[in-house]
Formats: structure tokens, C-alpha cells, sequence
């Protein structure tokens, strides 16, 4: 900065005059000020503090101003001091409004000195200066609000599997970033039927209106969706008595005072909107909420879409390994599960029940195929039904099943095989037809008979097969030690 210049307002030389002190000594401190603000403007990466030290050095001069300060509104709305230069008390004797381009920016606050500092006239170019700081640094501050939200949601809704899932991840990272006292999401199906309504953090009766107002009812019918929809931008409002909207639908259940609604937008219509606003107050939304909206927009829909396609992706891959280890006629776990079961708890204690149906030849020569499927489902049902938990009852093929019963000794595998025994031997009505059938149970169990999986089967499997020739119910059979 140049010299003989101080903060308590001297003022300097000017250029030409020969070192004489100039007639207009504060407009030569202005002068000296801008001219060290226009220098190191470009250097500074936050001019905001540069900016209010050389209004401070101004006001102290002109006025006997001990403090200034800057508030501007922050992400809630709320005023907040983003700067201060000077050492007086915080006693404020006036404020004037700063602007950039007519728009409000924040405001300059004066402690101390004279109730009225300056006019425009004189004040004027440096307030320009500071008001262009202080848009650049709230730019800043929203440019990283902005990023860290989108990180958020992108990190988030990576791990969110299913519509509901990131929804809520929508709904939570939307008010966390708009610093709103609520928000809920509110997707819909083709129709616009309303399929979900989540909110984040409401109070229960809130939440429980929400699922018996909203879900069900049709989006379309509201004045503020059909606003959505029409322009397919967010809407901002800052006070919700302003606009006509659903009598007892979604934002009046939420109880909001003032919203954004950001629309989550489709190649053929909607998915839903993301709604977050306050209970208490009214607001003044900035053009950096309205920028963000946007962006929430844009980026809402694909994370939407994606859990959607991971939730099914997910499905099909279950459904690849209910096939892989299930039969299709029954539903039962099939050999494949079964081996599976066996090997995870032969080394704990398993009994083993081998179950091979007589006559069932019989029923699919007289009474067809069809009939012999529905009587193996019953089958199916009655082994499942007296299993117990933890079991796996298993269909192995044709008319041959299996029941593993981890923990259980070879006397409880016998005591379950003459209950399953008899269960089997009721009679069933298959299409109108009473069926009657045999059942031949054999049963083993390891590790108390020593050995593996595979002589555990083949001891199950002798067992079986004794009890068919007998024809005296279960028996059982030791397994070969290794």
C-alpha cells in the first residue's frame, strides 16, 4: 500500500502534488484504498478480508466507526457474520445493503461513530468492492456445500439397494444440505399413484398421515405436482400461503410453512419429488438453493433408477440360486442343498431321514402325471411341515426325499421318522381322488457312527431300502467308519 497512510485515517501524498497533502484528504484515503484493492484483488484468493480492512480504515477515518462488519444469509437462511475488521464493541449504529449486479449480497453493519457514516456517493466504490467479495466467497461456500452434497449422495446411494433405500438417502441428503427443519420424498408410479411417501427424522403422527393422506392417492391431482410436471424445474416458494396446493395433501401433511419441491425427472414423466422445507418460518431462498435444486434434479432420477436396477439385479440373482439349489415342483431344497446342509453340519451332529414313497408309480399309471405332481406337493408339504428348525427337508428326484436335522442323535432322527412315517401314510385328496400311499424311512446320523458325508448317505440309503423290503417302518443303519 502506499506510505504515510495509517488506520487511523492520515491521509496520503497523491502523485503530482509534491508531497503536499491533498485538499480532499478522505478522497485521497478512498483513492489509496481502491488503488490497493484493484492491486491485490487478483492475488487474494478470499479479497473479503482485504475488502472490509480497507472499509474499516475508511469508516474509522470519515466517521470514528470502530467496527464493521458483513452478514449475509447461509445455507438455513439465517443472517450470519461472515467478516469483521476494527476493535470497538459490537454496538451497532447503522447498516446499508450491499449489492452486486442489483442483487443483494449481504449487508454492511457500522458499530460506533457517527449513526449516519457516509453517502453513497463517496462510500460507493469500495462497497463495490466488498460486495463482490462477499459474492465471491459465498459462491465458494456453496460451490463446496455443493460438491460435498453431491459426494454425499453419490457415496451413499452407491450402497442403497432398492427405490425405498434411495429415496430416503435422497430425502436425507436434500435436507441436511438446504438446512431445512424437514424433507420427504414422494415417488409414483406410472399413473402417478403415490407408491412411497418417506420421510426423514418426522414425528410419528406425521409420518403415519403421511402413509394414510398420500399413499394411494393420485400425484396428478395436486396443483403443486401439476406445476412440477408442467415446467419440470424445482420449485422454490417462500411462503407456502402463496401458491394453491392440495387440501390435506403432501406438503400440508409435512406442515410447511416454505419448500423446494425438486421434481426427480423421467425420459416419460416424473419418478417423484423431493420436498424439504421449515415448520417455524417462512424463507427467502437464494438463487444458490435454486442452482442446487437444479442439480438435485438432474442427478435425483439416476440415483433413483440405479437402486432400482440393483434391486433387481439382485432379485435375479437370487432367483438363479433358489433355482440352482431348489426343485421346481415342490419348492423344497433340492440334492445339491442338501449335500450343502450335510457338509456344514455332519462335524456338529446331523441325523439324516431318507424317504422313498411306495405306490407312486401306481397313482401317475392310473390317475396320470398331473395327478402324481400334486400328490408329490403334498408330499412335500407334510415333510416340510414336520421338520424342524433348522432342518432341511429336500427333494433328491422322482419320488425320493430327505430330511436333515442338525444336532439331532440317531435316536431322534428314529423317534422323527415314525412321526413323519405316519404322517405320510394319511390319506390325500388330489383332484377330488382320496390317494393313499407307503412311505419306506431309513435313517443314519453322524459324527456319532463315525464317518463322512458320503457314507452317511450310503448308510441312510441301506437303511431305506431295508425298511422298504421289511416293510415295517424306519430303520436305520450304522455308518461306515473311516
Amino acid at each position: 500500500m502506499r506510505a504515510a497512510q495509517t488506520r487511523r485515517g492520515t491521509p496520503a501524498a497523491r502523485p503530482g502534488t509534491g508531497g503536499e497533502p491533498s485538499g480532499d484528504p478522505l478522497g485521497a484515503l478512498r483513492e489509496d484504498l481502491l488503488d490497493e484493492l484493484a492491486r491485490t484483488a487478483a492475488e487474494e484468493p478470499d479479497p473479503l478480508p482485504r475488502a472490509l480492512d480497507a472499509v474499516a480504515r475508511y469508516a474509522a477515518a470519515a466517521a470514528g466507526v470502530r467496527r464493521v462488519d458483513v452478514v449475509a444469509a447461509d445455507a438455513a437462511g439465517r443472517a450470519v457474520v461472515l467478516a469483521a475488521a476494527g476493535d470497538g464493541p459490537a454496538v451497532r449504529t447503522g447498516e446499508r445493503p450491499l449489492r452486486r449486479a442489483g442483487r443483494p449480497v449481504g449487508r454492511l453493519r457500522w458499530h460506533g461513530g457517527t449513526p449516519r457514516l457516509l453517502d453513497d456517493r463517496a462510500v460507493g466504490a469500495l462497497e463495490h468492492h466488498l460486495a463482490a467479495a462477499v459474492d465471491e466467497r459465498t459462491a465458494r461456500q456453496w460451490a463446496q456445500r455443493t460438491a460435498t452434497a453431491g459426494t454425499q449422495l453419490f457415496e451413499r446411494a452407491a450402497r442403497a439397494v432398492g427405490v425405498e433405500a434411495a429415496a430416503r438417502v435422497l430425502a436425507e441428503v436434500t435436507g441436511a444440505v438446504f438446512a431445512t427443519e424437514r424433507s420427504a420424498v414422494h415417488l409414483v408410479d406410472t399413473g402417478t399413484r403415490a407408491t412411497h411417501v418417506l420421510g426423514v427424522g418426522l414425528p410419528a403422527d406425521v409420518q403415519e398421515a403421511l402413509d394414510r393422506r398420500v399413499v394411494g392417492t393420485t400425484a396428478a391431482d395436486s396443483p403443486a405436482w401439476r406445476l412440477l410436471s408442467a415446467t419440470r424445474e424445482p420449485a422454490l416458494v417462500d411462503d407456502a400461503r402463496d401458491v394453491p396446493l392440495r387440501p390435506g395433501g403432501f406438503i400440508q401433511t409435512l406442515g410447511l410453512r416454505c419448500f423446494a419441491s425438486i421434481p426427480l425427472l423421467a425420459h416419460d414423466g416424473l419418478l417423484g419429488a423431493v420436498v424439504c422445507g421449515d415448520v417455524t418460518r417462512t424463507r427467502a431462498w437464494s438463487e444458490h438453493h435454486r442452482a442446487l435444486a437444479r442439480r438435485f434434479a438432474v442427478q435425483g432420477p439416476g440415483i433413483v433408477e440405479l437402486a432400482r436396477l440393483r434391486a433387481s439385479e439382485a432379485a435375479h440373482v437370487r432367483e438363479l440360486e433358489h433355482r440352482a439349489f431348489h426343485d421346481a415342483l415342490t419348492g423344497l431344497p433340492n440334492r445339491a442343498a442338501l449335500l450343502r446342509a450335510l457338509e456344514d453340519t455332519a462335524a456338529g451332529g446331523v441325523a439324516l431321514l431318507l424317504v422313498d414313497l411306495d405306490g407312486f408309480k401306481r397313482v401317475n399309471d392310473t390317475l396320470g402325471h398331473a395327478a402324481g405332481d400334486e400328490l408329490l406337493r403334498q408330499v412335500a408339504g407334510r415333510l416340510r411341515g414336520s421338520a424342524p428348525a433348522g432342518a432341511t427337508p429336500a427333494r433328491l428326484g422322482g419320488d425320493e426325499l430327505a430330511l436333515a436335522v442338525p444336532g439331532a442323535t440317531l435316536a431322534a432322527g428314529v423317534a422323527l421318522a415314525h412321526r413323519l412315517h405316519a404322517l405320510l401314510l394319511e390319506p390325500y385328496d388330489v383332484d377330488g381322488t382320496t390317494v393313499r400311499t407307503g412311505a419306506s424311512v431309513g435313517v443314519a446320523a453322524a459324527p456319532a457312527d463315525a464317518g463322512g458325508v458320503p457314507d452317511l448317505l450310503r448308510a441312510a440309503d441301506e437303511a431305506m431300502y431295508r425298511a422298504k423290503r421289511e416293510r415295517t417302518g424306519p430303520r436305520t443303519a450304522p455308518v461306515a467308519r473311516c
